[in-house]
């Protein structure tokens, strides 16, 4: 799929939508400008591309090291974390047992009760495909909002658990690292 953008009476791209939903996050563009896939025949806001989905989550893989990394951005409410499933379903197809798993909770500012049947799907889904360790980033331990709880029933015994207040706080912690041991950029 071509997409164009249009900002501020210009028009960008084309883009493809993983090249799209990048500079979104980058925030070259924002979800209110207007994207069209048929070539300029008609527009609509770049929040609602299909693809671009939701911008108050992202799923990324980093294959080389066998780490997923999800984070939460603003204001999540049931059906971005209901869609968040399903890219972690997908997701964990390009990952080896024992894959890591980054959950950040940095620009988090709240996230809807109802989105607990889904994070506990996305537990489930990874605790099946044989998660090692899990990294939770929650700057502000007062907003631990049951993940600790949570996690004790929806992960194995022998899957290590942390919470630390920040990304370079997570970086420092060895169930991030290789097996050589060699500390790597977060994704």
């Amino acid at each position: 799929m071509q997409i164009y953008v249009s900002k501020n009476g210009q028009r960008y791209g084309p883009y493809s939508v993983d090249e799209l939903r990048q500079e979104v996050q980058a925030a070259v563009f924002s979800p209110a400008h207007f994207a069209s896939w048929d070539n300029g025949r008609s527009w609509t806001p770049v929040g609602a591309v299909p693809g671009i989905g939701p911008l108050v989550y992202t799923v990324e893989v980093d294959a080389e090291n066998n780490l997923l990394a999800i984070r939460y951005r603003d204001h999540v409410k049931a059906p971005a974390v209901e869609r968040c499933a399903a890219e972690v379903e997908a997701a964990l197809a390009g990952l080896s047992p024992g894959f890591r798993l980054l959950v950040d909770f940095t620009d988090l500012e709240s996230m809807e009760v109802a989105c607990a049947p889904h994070l506990e799907r996305i537990m489930g889904l990874c605790d099946e495909r044989g998660v090692s360790a899990v990294v939770r980033i929650i700057p502000d331990p007062k907003r631990d909002i049951g993940f600790q709880i949570m996690s004790r029933f929806h992960y194995g015994p022998d899957v290590q658990i942390k919470t630390c207040q920040s990304r370079d706080e997570a970086t420092e912690i060895r169930a991030l690292q290789n097996d050589d041991g060699e500390r790597h950029a977060l994704p």
